[in-house]
């Protein structure tokens, strides 16, 4: 019995803190919360989903739930709030009986209580008390919202309002965001508004009434809809007759509205000329003023409509077409945009000067940059769900000779992780590789370039091994994969969180598996060889040219080669190279040299392929990319040469006759399967002294 009771006293304490809830009695609140219902959701799990109808509130009890809001252009979804215990979500809804305004999302394990819209009616019924506190509490957060931002209530059938200040407005867009501009005094506009937290009103007011300073204030929207119906024709001298052609236009053009958004995927680059176009039409801003354009005005020109929906369909734009990575590059006389796709920068588009500064300050804003410093580079990252889909965009601006330039690294950490036999197209190579990883201890370093694909790599080797049995921590910059059962950290230099001290905290936590994203410095080296050493299964990466090359790197960084020798179990050295399309693949003539190269003769070559270009690649010729793999796994030769100091021609001698397939010999597999063409194999190999 008494453990009954103390989870009464428990949960009514919980309740207490809960601000909607704050002001009620002891006694209410048991009452409350014998009408609550516990739920658990797993980690992005929905709660609730934006214009789904408000049946029921929810209060976070543990966890954590992201607010998010669609933007009706592009459907990219942009982080409002983030919420954690004794958050309130959808208590507006469940009173109104309106649909959702936002979506709920779990981002860590969530348990909520439940209160349906049955429940609520019942305990208004049947427990006046509540139902007067609540409505209190309702009053005062209404009443407190109204302090803050300043707004006032206006009955719009208790004033005389000028024609000329409400006809600054077309009606259509009086009608679309319920919005009446009723005095006009000092450059300040005063709105009649059902909603004051429309932004996007706001950001279509400012097109049509440049400079002004906007001041908000409230009107029911039965009075909106009266008013617009009675007083506004009259007003604005509306026959009967004009007003039905004007109902008749608005209602065509919401139609078209409604199109363009159920079609709202297909971003074409039509779409981004129409939006600079339409910036341009209302965009005064002289070249030799741009240096004079303060914070202030760049944040009321990237907050413009055009400004926002041109930012957003250029993330869209690249999502779409599957890019890496977005540059805008300021040119003396344009902005020029260019996507990297497949491991290659294509032109996409040129933009006015005139945009530039907008833009720049659009995507600063998202990220959460300073707009008004243009001298310094600086570092953000834009979070965006589109599609279901979680993707991060790290954001880096550098001051250049005509502008900022700014490059965005797409991260789509909600991509799903290809297993290893579909990453790699050979089998041996497959195989040994599952072998390496499958090992109790020891270091496995992945090399290559950057944007070779090494990530990819290990996290499909973690995804193979990753079980409930087994503790995972990583340590990167940044993270670019979100796997379940992991434990991922990200560095942070600013508080002098990096891979070494990460290393040190994991080694007190248990772990069996870990990966620390590069190993750059001596510190971090001789931390991941020593885990090595001491049971534990290491992943971590390094810039070298090839496989053997890597002991030459750690002894430059001050490893001991017995260590290297002991700790280390295989090295995968790796590229990547384009694909070629199996769509439009014909045979292809190569020269004598580089047959020579790749020592063969005309008797003895196999078919070369190369891509005539089709609808299916876009007319390139490749689609997709493939992976080149060397794999060194260590053996007892190989470890007693590294210990005595072995230059790296004898380690590649030695790897070779126990069976590695070098860079080259792995491309000229991949050729003669007709997966790749020999102008990329020569591009991203280095060609060494052997014939």
């Amino acid at each position: 019995m008494s453990a009954v009771v103390n989870d009464i006293d428990r949960l009514v304490h919980f309740l207490k803190n809960v601000k909607l809830f704050a002001e009620l009695s002891p006694e209410s609140l048991a009452k409350l919360g014998s009408c609550l219902k516990t739920a658990e959701f797993p980690p992005s799990e929905v709660i609730v989903r934006e214009g789904a109808p408000g049946v029921s509130m929810y209060i976070v009890k543990s966890g954590l739930v992201e607010v998010r809001k669609k933007d009706p252009t592009t459907g990219i979804d942009f982080l409002v709030a983030q919420l954690s215990e004794g958050a309130a979500v959808g208590e507006m809804s469940l009173l109104t009986g309106k649909p959702r305004s936002a979506t709920v999302t779990t981002v860590q394990p969530t348990v909520v209580f439940t209160l349906t819209r049955a429940d609520f009616r019942n305990l208004l019924t049947q427990h006046p008390e509540i139902s007067l506190g609540l409505a209190r509490i309702l009053a005062e957060r209404l009443e407190d919202a109204t302090k803050q931002v300043g707004i006032e209530y206006v009955n719009l059938f208790k004033g005389k309002f000028d024609p000329r200040v409400v006809g600054l407005l077309p009606q259509q867009l009086c009608i679309l965001h319920k919005v009446v501009p009723i005095a006009y005094v000092n450059n300040s506009v005063t709105l009649a508004m059902v909603n004051p937290s429309n932004l996007v009103a706001f950001d279509d007011v400012r097109r049509y009434i440049k400079g002004a300073i906007i001041e908000p204030q409230v009107c029911t929207e039965e009075d909106f809809k009266k008013f617009m119906d009675t007083v506004y024709p009259d007003l604005m001298g509306l026959s009967s007759d004009k007003k039905e052609s004007d109902k008749k236009k608005e209602e065509d053009r919401e139609k078209r509205r409604d199109d363009r958004r159920r079609h709202s995927h297909e971003f074409q680059m039509q779409s981004l000329e129409e939006l600079q176009n339409e910036i341009l039409s209302g965009l005064e801003v002289q070249q030799d003023e741009e240096d004079k354009t303060n914070a202030t005005d760049l944040a009321t020109a990237s907050e413009d409509a055009p400004i926002v929906r041109l930012a957003n369909n250029i993330l869209a734009l690249a999502i779409k077409k599957g890019a890496s990575d977005i540059h805008i590059e300021p040119q003396e006389n344009g902005v020029l945009l260019r996507l990297r796709i497949d491991g290659v920068l294509y032109v996409e588009n040129r933009l006015s000067k005139k945009i530039q500064l907008p833009l720049a300050s659009r995507f600063k804003i998202l990220s959460r940059l300073d707009i008004s410093e243009r001298r310094l580079p600086q570092d953000g990252r834009i979070s965006i769900k589109i599609e279901d889909r979680s993707i991060d965009f790290r954001v880096s601006t550098v001051p250049a000779k005509f502008g900022e330039k700014i490059v965005m690294r797409i991260l789509d950490k909600s991509g799903s992780l290809l297993p290893l036999d579909k990453i790699i197209v050979h089998m041996p190579t497959v195989e040994k590789l599952r072998w390496m990883i499958a090992q109790p201890y020891g270091i496995i370093y992945v090399t290559g370039p950057t944007g070779s694909g090494k990530t990819t790599t290990l996290y499909s080797s973690l995804n193979e091994i990753n079980s409930p049995e087994i503790n995972i921590s990583t340590a990167e910059d940044p993270i670019e994969y979100d796997l379940g059962g992991l434990c991922q950290v990200q560095t942070h230099k600013d508080i002098g969180l990096d891979f070494a001290r990460i290393l040190r905290a994991f080694l007190r936590q248990d772990p069996d598996v870990i990966l620390v994203g590069e190993t750059r410095d001596q510190e971090t080296a001789k931390i991941s060889v020593e885990a090595a050493l001491t049971g534990h299964l290491v992943f971590t990466t390094l810039h070298t040219n090839d496989a053997p090359a890597s002991f030459t790197r750690l002894e430059e960084m001050g490893i001991e080669p017995f260590l290297m020798a002991n700790s280390t179990i295989g090295i995968i050295a790796q590229r990547l190279a384009r694909r070629l399309c199996q769509h439009c693949k014909v045979p292809a003539d190569v020269d004598d040299t580089t047959l020579g190269y790749f020592g063969y003769t005309k008797e003895n070559a196999p078919v070369f392929y190369r891509g005539e270009g089709c609808d299916k690649c876009n007319h390139t010729g490749k689609k997709g990319r493939v992976g080149i793999y060397e794999l060194l796994v260590m053996n007892d030769d190989l470890k007693r040469a590294v210990a005595r100091g072995a230059k790296t021609d004898e380690l590649r001698a030695l790897a070779t006759a126990n069976g590695m397939k070098s860079l080259k010999e792995y491309a000229m597999y991949l050729m003669a399967e007709g997966l790749t063409s020999v102008d990329e194999v020569l591009s991203n190999l280095v060609v060494g002294a052997e014939p």
